[in-house]
């Protein structure tokens, strides 16, 4: 017998948490990411940075409001091929109680619908979190984020050529496990340095959308 008063059961327990959220993606695909139609991306490899304003949330009695996090992953192959990394990097102005929450929700350990626990099962290697100063400015398809000295996004919409227009282009996936609908744009800027995740992907795929996941 043991003498903790918890189970097991209860101390795996994961409480009921949703977010809604400002959701920017940019890889290194070409424009559209054909990962989203035959699972392979178009230099045999995958690199993006994704950004989260959350604009409502909570994990138990946790409220992530306004929290920001920066999902930065690579795959030397397809995502479904695995061996991928993942470094999170969640804005300082954050409490204890939220960053161990949002690591719950984005690492896949408070399981629920959306990407994260899909994701985690292709990931090789959790790099520790950065809590850091993020900079960022949700626009649509003109919506930009940073961290000083580590990483620069900004997105920008597609031009005529011929008449100089912008064009608005949207894609719908009705199957879609991220995103159902999204607003697509290319990156101006998109480029992160750090000791484990380096690379620039300028002038490549990126998309902006709002998308609501909750859990378990």
């Amino acid at each position: 017998m043991t003498s903790s008063g918890n189970t097991p059961q209860e101390e795996r327990s994961i409480p009921k948490w949703n977010i809604k959220s400002d959701y920017v993606e940019t890889c290194n695909c070409d424009f559209g990411c054909p990962c989203n139609f035959d699972g392979f991306p178009t230099y045999g490899f995958c690199r993006a940075l994704v950004f989260f304003h959350i604009q409502e949330g909570d994990f138990g009695n946790v409220q992530l409001d306004g929290l920001e996090v920066v999902y930065a992953v690579s795959w030397p192959k397809a995502i479904h091929e695995g061996s991928g990394t993942l470094q999170l990097f969640i804005a300082k102005n954050s409490d204890q109680n939220q960053r161990s929450a949002i690591e719950n929700i984005f690492t896949g350990e408070a399981k629920g619908n959306g990407p994260f626990a899909l994701f985690a099962t292709t990931f090789k290697y959790f790099l520790d979190s950065q809590f850091v100063e993020i900079n960022a400015k949700m626009d649509g398809t003109r919506s930009s984020f940073s961290v000083p000295g580590i990483m620069d996004v900004q997105l920008e919409n597609f031009v005529n050529p011929v008449t100089g227009d912008e064009q608005h282009t949207k894609i719908q996936l009705p199957k879609g496990f991220i995103w159902k609908i999204a607003d697509a744009a290319k990156t101006k800027v998109m480029k992160i340095l750090t000791p484990n995740l380096n690379f620039d992907h300028s002038g490549k795929n990126a998309f902006y959308s709002v998308v609501e996941f909750n859990g378990p």
